[in-house]
């Protein structure tokens, strides 16, 4: 059987789908379902090693949190770059030379068929895919899109859209990724915001204005949670202010692998500087990996006093893999594998260190034994870590007084190393993947979007058609019913993002003009509006978009007959004006035969008048839909749009 999936999508990078992705599959896990990760490409220097060669620890983390070893089909391409000229692609795992050595524009082709194969097989080991897009899914100037529309097409998928509040515009993010989504906005079943802090209050009225202009409903707000999990994107990170030792990670241009020093900020008082100054009086140095040693080597070497300091005083200096190349005597890169030539060090190690084409990317556990100083606490420990690098001539692990140099990353991940330095171990991933998920089962609406998955029930009626996305057929559509019956949120819903409407409302009393701003605001910004309470047929040609709503006949046939004019000549007007228009023209109408008969002739002659061009309208539609209590009924033509009918 194939598995069901789920698209998280994003308003943009950095708005939280991994983390989303992440809570969903603990909760998914706790279920009782078998579920994995998907992201068909990442960009990113943060790597973790896995089944089969390397992937982003963003899916790694995710594994951990569905509770399934991570695999490398689980990110099938990840771009490593190299700042401006270029960047490394891993394939399945592998460094592929050939993919590397293209512009970005001709990589495309070649990466559907290992997205593909490597979706094709989780999909069919598993019971839930959870798919991880990425950036945002209205970058029309990219499409075809694949890590993030192909991919949901391939898969079947439902989707989720995540906006971050805390870098503000989320409601006009929201709608405009749903606005520019096109024909794939059918997939979304539900919008969520995410990073809130503050009085929720000032938010929820935009959950109603969201449904009211897409159908979409709004399942929740993830509030700002005060969880240290790895970053996928260890620059856009802060870490949190702990209480412990000062530890200054120092952030060269291209520092990777960030996202193992997490439980510092559990443990310790960690910041990322950018200058000595900001490292002064650090009792730990930290040297993170690098994705191009040799472009940081100038950087880092304004550092070198600081370092010899830091050294001199005996406190410790961690360096790590790329971190650790640069405190080497050279760096020799003939080949241009990573930067062709030869960069001098720092000289604080008594190595040199080579370049070499195969890049070594493997997992491993190792005891430690013969450390000294401060670093003699960890001696008689076994660590597991892993080794992503092209360099070759550092020993696994060196120590030079108080510098401990080391080619494996995950060292501080370790519990035992962390009570050895630190007196006390971070509460652990675990502990805050648990708590990750039930911040989403607090506050999201899961058993709705479990529904939309079939995982329970269904979320919609069976049969039910998608709404329109322009250009839309030409013809008429019209909506029947009573007051307050839903009619104009289903045309709006009907209508999409992009249409004109002709209102034929006119504010002659206080209670009509506050209806009149209450129908203004539930309006999707992005229509055009055209006040005319007689002169449907030139409003029509007036309308800029190819959908137009007319709101209301009712009110329409009234005017008229305020101002004299005869209602059915002015229908039939309008209906050849529809006709000719080649516009799809949605008409709203209240149906007042189904009351007590009208007490004066003047009531009962505008009712019978209503009804004719009601019955007229009907027999030139393509479609009519009758409104009860919000529920569309078919008439003629399709059934009604999803979450409405």
């Amino acid at each position: 059987m194939r598995a069901k999936a789920l698209a998280v999508w994003g308003t943009g990078s950095g708005v939280g789908k991994s983390l989303f992705v992440a809570g969903l599959l603990r909760h998914f896990r706790r279920m009782g379902l078998k579920a994995a990760p998907f992201k068909a490409q990442n960009m990113a220097n943060h790597a973790r090693v896995a089944r089969g060669g390397e992937l982003a620890t963003a899916q790694w983390l995710q594994a951990l949190a569905a509770g399934v070893e991570a695999e490398v089909r689980m990110n099938p391409i990840l771009v490593k770059p190299f700042g401006e000229r270029g960047a490394q692609v891993v394939v399945l795992g592998r460094v592929d030379p050939f993919l590397s050595s293209l512009p970005w524009q001709e990589r495309k082709p070649h990466l559907e068929a290992p997205v593909r194969e490597a979706l094709e097989g989780l999909l069919a080991e598993y019971e839930l895919l959870v798919l991880e897009g990425a950036g945002s899914p209205v970058e029309r100037n990219l499409w075809p899109d694949l890590p993030n529309l192909k991919v949901a097409e391939w898969a079947g998928a439902k989707a989720l859209l995540v906006a971050d509040v805390d870098q503000g515009g989320a409601l006009a993010a929201l709608y405009g990724t749903w606005a520019l989504l096109g024909e794939h906005r059918e997939r979304l079943v539900g919008f969520a915001f995410n990073k809130f802090r503050g009085d929720l209050s000032l938010l929820t009225p935009a959950y109603r204005l969201l449904e009211g202009w897409t159908g979409v409903p709004v399942l929740g707000t993830l509030p700002m949670l005060p969880l240290e999990l790895p970053e996928e994107d260890g620059f856009r990170y802060r870490p949190r202010a702990g209480e412990g030792p000062k530890v200054a990670i120092l952030r060269y241009p291209h520092a990777a692998n960030l996202d193992e020093f997490w439980p510092l900020a559990e443990l310790a008082r960690p910041i990322h500087a950018q200058s000595p100054e900001e490292a002064e009086g650090a009792e730990l140095l930290i040297l993170p990996g690098s994705r191009l040693p040799a472009r940081d080597l100038p950087w880092l070497r304004r550092f070198l006093p600081l370092l010899r300091r830091h050294l001199e005083a005996g406190k410790p200096l961690l360096a790590v893999c790329g971190g650790a190349e640069m405190l080497a005597e050279a760096i020799l890169d003939e080949e241009g594998v990573e930067e062709k030539g030869v960069f001098p060090g720092l000289g604080l190690l008594p190595h040199q260190v080579r370049m070499r084409r195969e890049k070594r990317v493997e997992a491993k556990e190792v005891p430690l034994l013969g450390l000294t100083g401060y670093w003699a606490q960890l001696n008689g420990l076994k660590v597991r870590g892993y080794e992503i690098h092209h360099g070759e001539g550092l020993p696994l692990f060196h120590q030079e007084g108080s510098l401990l140099a080391t080619w494996l990353h995950g060292l501080l991940e370790n519990p035992g190393v962390q009570r050895a330095l630190f007196g006390r171990e971070a509460k652990g991933l675990e502990e805050a993947l648990d708590a990750l998920a039930d911040a989403l089962e607090a506050h999201l609406d899961l058993k709705r979007l479990r529904r939309a998955l079939g995982l329970s029930g269904k979320a919609f009626p069976a049969g039910s058609a998608k709404p329109p996305d322009p250009p839309p057929p030409p013809g008429l559509v019209l909506l029947l019913g009573g007051a307050k019956s839903g009619k104009s949120r289903f045309a709006q819903r009907l209508a999409g993002p992009y249409a004109a409407l002709i209102a034929t409302a006119e504010p002659r009393d206080e209670e009509m003009a506050e209806r009149i701003r209450r129908h203004r605001e539930e309006r999707p910004p992005t229509w055009e509006t055209l006040e005319e309470p007689l002169a449907l047929a030139e409003a029509l040609t007036r309308a800029r978009h190819p959908t137009v709503v007319v709101d209301c006949l009712t009110l329409w046939v009234s005017n008229l007959l305020e101002h004299g004019l005869d209602p059915l000549e002015e229908a039939e007007r309008f209906l050849r004006a529809v006709e000719g228009s080649g516009k799809r023209v949605i008409a709203v109408s209240n149906e007042v035969g189904l009351g007590i008969v009208p007490a004066n002739p003047l009531a009962r002659r505008y009712r019978d008048l209503l009804g004719e061009v009601n019955a007229r309208l009907v027999e030139a539609a393509e479609a009519v839909y009758f409104l009860v209590a919000g529920r569309a009924l078919s008439l003629k033509g399709p059934n009604p749009a999803p979450g409405v009918g």
